[in-house]
């Protein structure tokens, strides 16, 4: 089961923005943000997987995009955070769902309603 849901995007002035995470009492760095956004930057601008792998934990998480190609909004990252012993193949295809509910809802604010749902359906994986 993961350990949480984080939705982030980037601000060119202040750097990572964290738009939600859930469960709500999940403790998240800016150091973290900041590292799972440019693990998608800097391979490139189309939308696509990424996965973390640290010291306690890892993350696995689906960049939209960023330019003429992106999936429902630009420069916005979804990312599962998961405990070290998860395997990230597991989630990806789950990502990828999760990804596209949240980024479809992104500019109505509907997805702040739906990610506890979201995150109740991985603890059937």
């Amino acid at each position: 089961m993961p350990l949480g849901i984080l939705i982030l995007r980037w601000d060119n002035e202040i750097g990572p923005v964290l738009l939600s995470s859930y469960p709500q009492n999940l403790k998240v760095t800016n150091n973290l943000l900041t590292q799972i956004y440019s693990a998608h930057r800097y391979s490139s601008l189309t939308p696509g997987f990424s996965s973390l792998t640290f010291k306690n934990h890892k993350v696995v998480s689906f960049f939209s995009g960023l330019g003429d190609k992106f999936v429902e909004v630009e420069n916005y990252v979804v990312a599962l955070l998961l405990r070290r012993d998860e395997q990230v193949s597991t989630y990806r295809k789950i990502l990828n769902k999760i990804a596209a509910n949240i980024l479809g809802n992104i500019e109505n604010n509907k997805y702040k309603t739906i990610i506890p749902k979201l995150y109740k359906d991985l603890s059937r994986v």
